[in-house]
């Protein structure tokens, strides 16, 4: 499998590339794109959240533990400098040793996140979260499409390391990320689907927005020029 500096530069280099699309065919402005490249970079550490030890889980549960503690504070009021530090403890105590210990207990590495299916929850997770932010569609959308992108990246590149190319030989761990779904942790499997399933029924309501917004972006991305107008150059 490949390690953590390798799974960030692989995202960063496919959240660019599609940054590069979005900017070229004008979908959103660059401001949004810097966001949507930030996600689809830290999208690609995800399927590791399943590993305890790795950088990814800290790297990620500390970018989440700062985003909770943004939203809390520029959300409610507060009297004191006082109240602010006690709530901002608060919350990373929370998060640091009740929330991260228990999914470090329930999870397994190269498990049941390591599969098409957690691809699947986090992708519709994303969509549904950003939509409850009040993000436009459009940008809803992009978001769900850059963590498509940085999980599949993610998968696809353990599963190259899992082939030795020299040797000519297949390593054991081939075949254990780009699964449809873990077999071996039942339990894991069926919460992933419940919660697949109370995702789909949560953005039951933006089917058709959603779907509009999709085929919105396809045709755009059809439209794109690819190869320079090479007359403009002509002397």
């Amino acid at each position: 499998m490949a390690n953590f500096s390798t799974h960030l530069k692989a995202s960063v280099v496919t959240s660019a590339a599609l940054s590069t699309i979005i900017l070229a065919v004008n979908l959103v402005p660059i401001l949004q794109v810097c966001g949507l490249f930030i996600i689809g970079s830290l999208a690609g550490l995800v399927p590791d959240l399943d590993s305890d030890r790795s950088k990814s889980l800290n790297t990620l549960f500390s970018i989440f533990t700062l985003a909770v503690s943004a939203i809390v504070v520029l959300s409610f009021d507060f009297d004191s400098l006082t109240e602010i530090w006690a709530i901002l403890l608060l919350i990373y105590g929370f998060i640091h040793f009740l929330i991260k210990p228990i999914f470090e207990h329930f999870t397994v590495h190269r498990g049941s996140f390591h599969s098409i299916s957690a691809v699947v929850l986090v992708v519709l997770t994303t969509l549904n979260l950003t939509i409850w932010l009040d993000f436009s569609i459009t940008l809803a959308v992009l978001s769900a499409i850059y963590v498509l992108v940085g999980c599949l990246t993610h998968l696809i590149l353990d599963e190259c390391y899992s082939v030795d190319i020299n040797n000519r030989e297949i390593k054991a761990s081939f075949g254990s990320a780009l699964k449809l779904f873990d077999t071996r942790y039942i339990i894991a499997t069926l919460f992933q689907f419940t919660f697949i399933g109370l995702n789909i029924y949560w953005m039951s309501n933006g089917y058709d927005e959603i779907s509009n917004t999709l085929l919105h972006i396809k045709n755009t991305l059809i439209q794109m020029q690819f190869l320079p107008n090479l007359t403009k150059y002509q002397f």
